[in-house]
């Protein structure tokens, strides 16, 4: 009896190991090699045939899962959904393609999540909250002022942090967990954001502003603090890849 062949090819070593798995689904949905209706191998599978660790392989499923590509049922297996989320996963997952019309959807979502998060934050949020949010932003803070710089990894992990201890500081679970999925969609675009010139300095001290209404119990203060960066940060996200286009 033949061997059966496996679904996937290793991945290699030298990029992101998540992002890549996530495009390699997408792409086989989109090729039609994958169907709504297959059946992924488990896990612990698919971490052997790409020659990753489960814990890569499982991030990749979370993230395709939080795009509506997979459905992930405990027990039973992983299961294409459909290719309803390839637009969005494609636009932000292939390297270096990021569309604006993507990128001003998502901060419409981010607005109306966070901004509302940062409101809640500054009426519920206990004290060891707020005191962790405002510990993320002396830290990052303090390596801008000692380098000159902050490197853009660096600061879209301390960014990621800020973003999500926020939504849990709200107190409001399905926040948080709709935000858990964004951040994950939102990766290549912070990494984008924060490479640009002086924006991530700037978003350290636009997560001050927001920290400082928290701690000031300031729900109006907060609310208009946290729209006022994410409109900052499309703003630029949108400038630079107008540039990169007409050049």
């Amino acid at each position: 009896m033949a061997e059966e062949r496996p679904v996937f090819e290793p991945i290699s070593q030298n990029l992101s190991l998540r992002d890549r798995i996530v495009q390699e689904i997408l792409a086989k949905i989109e090729s039609g090699e994958l169907k709504a209706g297959d059946r992924l191998p488990p896990e612990r599978d698919l971490a052997l045939q790409l020659n990753v660790s489960r814990t890569t392989v499982r991030d990749a499923l979370r993230t395709l899962a939080g795009l509506g590509v997979i459905a992930i049922y405990h027990g039973r297996g992983i299961f294409v959904q459909g290719d309803q989320g390839l637009a969005l996963g494609n636009a932000l997952w292939a390297p270096f393609v990021v569309k604006p019309e993507t990128v001003a959807a998502l901060f419409e979502v981010r607005r109306v999540i966070e901004t509302a998060a940062a409101r809640w934050a500054a009426e519920r949020a206990d004290s060891r909250e707020r005191q962790e949010l405002a510990e993320i932003v002396a830290s990052v803070k303090r390596e801008a002022e000692a380098a000159g710089e902050i490197a853009p990894e660096s600061a879209a992990k301390a960014d990621q942090r800020f973003h999500l201890a926020l939504v849990l500081a709200s107190h409001n679970p399905v926040a948080a967990r709709l935000m858990a999925n964004l951040l994950e969609l939102l990766a290549v675009v912070r990494l984008k954001s924060l490479a640009i010139p002086g924006r991530a300095y700037a978003s350290v001290l636009d997560h001050e502003r927001v920290v400082q209404a928290v701690l000031a119990r300031d729900p109006d203060r907060a609310e208009a603090a946290m729209r006022a960066h994410l409109t900052g940060v499309e703003a630029s996200v949108l400038k630079a890849l107008a540039e990169e286009g007409a050049s």
